[in-house]
């Protein structure tokens, strides 16, 4: 039996179907998997996102290949017809080395979807953070295909709402996953009197929206809290849009933007961040960056870019709470700030929600019959 299985992934710059690449990259390492990588874009595609995974897989010891070997360009087609030679789609004969060809997102998926629908693949496997918010890709991509979609959506409910008008498809449960540790749970409370800090990991992109949290911001300053939002992340504010909300609200002097950070536990820790907003999806962190700052022990509020029905939207006692409402985001911001009981509370659920339910050793059992 061939035991050989392909990931084609689009990047290795910091992101989070990247980090999830990663992580079951380790996993793979130790079971005794053997996988190669299929990367669309080469290295450096931008100019200010590092190619951080590529080198990591390498020291795995994992083969990488990049789509560009398997390109013929139109005219060197036309010679080989000319000249009698052998024609065949190179990208074909490649995937058919495997057992099964796993996709790291559904962008990723869509870009080879019309190459693709021609190859010997019984159904796509495909790995996927969300379907509905993802409106562009969702619109597009062909929903007669056979796919197996592997998320974290863990309700027949929520799975029918992501993948609503796919008539083929599967679904197995897995969400993001990765090695907890001890190392890095340091939060402490600080003091109500001091400045505080709150902080923002993400990309500086008009695809990662910021205005929620802007306005919120802005909310605490007219309230006279003092307090810095801290925004980390590779990119440039202007190019994403975020200037003009800041300028309009007159919050420049008080946010600041940090640039990339290569290890996002490290940062929380040294800059004794007091409260983390983050991006979230249907009451879960909307990516890794979320859970490793639940390993520092620091409390996250998330707002909520689910568009689907969210029973527990707003609720300040949930283990991740999100909002989708200014005021009650408002609220919840001023309780973790100043309610050291809450705070520590909040705090103490995040952690051990990641330490105990994303262990991907323990996780990795809902996905590996497809790999025996």
């Amino acid at each position: 039996m061939n035991n050989k299985f392909l990931f084609v992934v689009s990047e290795f710059f910091p992101a989070g179907a990247q980090r999830q690449m990663y992580e079951l990259d380790l996993e793979f390492k130790k079971r005794k998997i053997n996988i190669e990588i299929l990367s669309l874009l080469p290295l450096n595609s931008h100019p200010y996102f590092p190619d951080f995974f590529y080198k990591v897989h390498l020291q795995l010891g994992t083969k990488v290949r990049f789509i560009s070997s398997y390109r013929a360009n139109n005219l060197l087609k036309k010679m080989q017809v000319r000249m009698g030679l052998d024609n065949k789609d190179t990208l074909k004969a490649y995937f058919e080395e495997f057992r099964s060809v796993f996709f790291m997102g559904e962008y990723v998926f869509h870009s080879l979807q019309e190459r693709v629908k021609t190859f010997n693949i019984e159904r796509y496997n495909i790995f996927i953070m969300c379907s509905r918010f993802q409106g562009e890709y969702y619109r597009v991509i062909d929903k007669g295909f056979k796919y197996n979609f592997i998320s974290g959506f863990d309700t027949d409910e929520q799975v029918a709402y992501e993948f609503e008008g796919y008539s083929q498809y599967r679904h197995t449960y897995l969400p993001l996953l990765l090695k907890p540790t001890l190392d890095y749970k340091t939060w402490k409370f600080k003091n109500i009197d001091s400045e505080k800090k709150i902080g923002i990991f993400t990309r500086l992109s008009k695809d990662k929206p910021l205005d929620p949290f802007f306005y919120v911001f802005k909310l605490l300053l007219e309230l006279n809290v003092k307090v810095q939002l801290h925004i980390f992340g590779a990119g440039v504010v202007e190019e994403a849009g975020y200037d003009r909300y800041i300028n309009t609200l007159g919050i420049k002097g008080s946010v600041l933007f940090r640039g990339h950070q290569e290890d996002i536990k490290e940062t929380i820790n040294k800059e004794q961040l007091d409260l983390i907003w983050f991006q979230g999806y249907l009451n879960r962190p909307a990516g890794y960056a979320g859970f490793d700052a639940c390993l520092t022990g620091t409390p996250q509020l998330f707002w909520d870019f689910y568009d689907g029905n969210n029973s527990d939207i707003n609720n300040l006692d949930s283990v991740y709470p999100h909002f989708k409402h200014i005021g009650n985001f408002l609220n919840a911001s001023l309780k973790v700030l100043n309610d050291k009981n809450y705070a520590e509370t909040l705090a103490q659920r995040q952690f051990s929600d990641v330490f105990n339910n994303r262990n991907m050793s323990f996780g990795f059992e809902n996905i590996k019959y497809l790999f025996t």
